[in-house]
């Protein structure tokens, strides 16, 4: 309750910012970015996330467990948006664009959250409207959570028409809106059960990847990542909140997220770091290769070591972090590059994992980044062009967010983006899980099956609480 009570006191210095930022809109005759940043009492983002979801809210989660970071968004103050082939180059000018003029009052740079889709070429399904092909929000209330410390930024696209007192009210509208929910809690629910999936069967499943290894032995093609939709339903709504938290609880190393647009949610629970970067240094993960887990130590450690000791998964891992290195070698400079993974280790399984680093050049930025690497081999192929082609002709589905790029970037040119893996989208009682596998040389129809099976089985575990 602290927290919330502070945002009130702040109402005329707030007023003042956006009174500037009204007056800078008169004279350059379009909308200009305000932002009003203060330090607030420490806040559980997660539990507040589960408080005030449901359907038709405008808010979003995220969190980085490596940096014990995390993000809440309310309200949508406004939308960066695009299409097609440049969208990445698209938002990323148009967030410059909006800086160039921008207020910003208080020790946190204003910040927009998203993503984007996996595949522009491919049409979008009715289950993905509002996940548009690029669409990062400016959210009206976003709260950064860094390990002790909170920090509430008030964030508005102030017009020339506007007035200030009236930009406040609303942000001290959203707020109270939102401290009714949270104080309220969510609501309690009666147990859902699960009544059917679903899915592509298996045999027909297994015969795409026996055609995918055809195609590898009579092309040029070296990887093609196949993915599979399980569509799950269950007697009552699904929470994304609950399930967030359930995640949070059998994954605590793995990023979190939870996108809701209009009545559908996206959350996940991915191992993947896409790109960081932090004050010009960027970090990026090379992940391929896959083993289960075991709860027996000694097993779990022989897993281990039997993936690292594996031909498959070390070629497949060995050209992720090639072509990585290749993208990568003209825009960061130096560039680190480990001579041997490590394991990375989750709830269910376990990857073959290398962290990739180095200074990024000036003047490039971090969705140029975005741009370079997605989709990585660890989520397209190699080549990337015929890889994307045959998903686009073999998979049979759209794949939306689901392995894309997901993530924030702030006005320092600082951010970061997740892959959207081990991720489902929400919708009512309806949930669609995503998992896939990249498919090489050596590979088995059926054990990739399994895998994506295995892949699965966390978000299974997670929607059944």
């Amino acid at each position: 309750m602290r927290a919330f009570a502070q945002l009130h006191a702040h109402a005329e210095e707030m007023t003042e910012v956006f009174e500037h930022a009204q007056r800078r809109a008169v004279e350059q005759g379009e909308p200009v970015l305000a932002s009003y940043s203060m330090r607030i009492a420490p806040l559980d983002l997660l539990a507040l996330f589960g408080s005030v979801d449901q359907p038709g809210a405008e808010c979003l989660f995220w969190r980085a467990p490596e940096d014990d970071k995390s993000l809440f968004g309310w309200g949508v103050a406004a939308e960066l948006s695009s299409a097609g082939t440049q969208r990445f180059a698209s938002v990323d000018a148009q967030w410059r664009h909006w800086l160039q003029s921008a207020v910003i009052h208080g020790p946190l740079a204003p910040s927009v959250c998203g993503g984007f889709r996996f595949d522009h070429q491919v049409k979008a399904s009715p289950a993905w409207q509002g996940f548009g092909d690029a669409s990062l929000w400016l959210m009206t209330l976003l709260l950064v959570r860094d390990g002790a410390d909170c920090w509430l930024v008030c964030q508005q696209r102030v017009a020339p028409s506007d007035a200030a007192r009236c930009c406040c009210e609303h942000v001290l509208k959203e707020w109270n809106t939102l401290m009714d929910r949270y104080v309220s809690g969510a609501p309690s629910t009666a147990a859902r059960q699960h009544t059917r999936d679903q899915s592509l069967p298996r045999a027909c499943w297994e015969s795409k990847v026996a055609h995918a290894l055809d195609v590898l032995r009579d092309t040029a093609l070296n990887k093609v990542v196949l993915a599979r939709e399980v569509v799950s339903e269950f007697s009552r709504p699904i929470s994304a909140g609950r399930t967030l938290a359930a995640l949070a609880i059998n994954d605590p190393t793995a990023y979190l997220f939870a996108f809701r647009r209009n009545h559908a949610c996206f959350i996940g629970a991915s191992p993947e770091r896409l790109v960081k970067l932090h004050n010009g240094h960027l970090q990026t993960l090379a992940l391929a290769g896959t083993a289960r887990r075991d709860p027996c130590p000694e097993q779990d450690a022989q897993l281990a070591q039997t993936l690292l000791d594996c031909q498959k998964n070390q070629h497949e891992h060995a050209v992720v972090v090639q072509i990585i290195q290749r993208d990568l070698a003209p825009w960061v400079r130096p560039l680190h590059v480990p001579p041997a993974p490590h394991i990375k280790r989750l709830s269910r399984v376990q990857h073959l994992a290398t962290l990739i680093e180095g200074a990024l050049r000036p003047q490039s930025s971090l969705l140029d980044m975005v741009a370079v690497l997605h989709p990585t081999p660890a989520v397209g192929g190699h080549e990337r062009g015929q890889a994307l082609e045959h998903i686009r002709q073999f998979e049979g589905f759209d794949r939306g967010w689901y392995a894309a790029p997901l993530g924030w970037l702030d006005a320092h040119g600082n951010g970061e983006f997740i892959v959207g893996l081990r991720s489902a989208l929400l919708n009512g009682n309806q949930a669609r899980l995503f998992a896939g596998c990249g498919i090489v040389e050596h590979s088995d129809p059926a054990s990739e099956y399994d895998e994506t099976c295995i892949k699965l089985a966390g978000m299974r575990a997670a929607l059944q609480v």
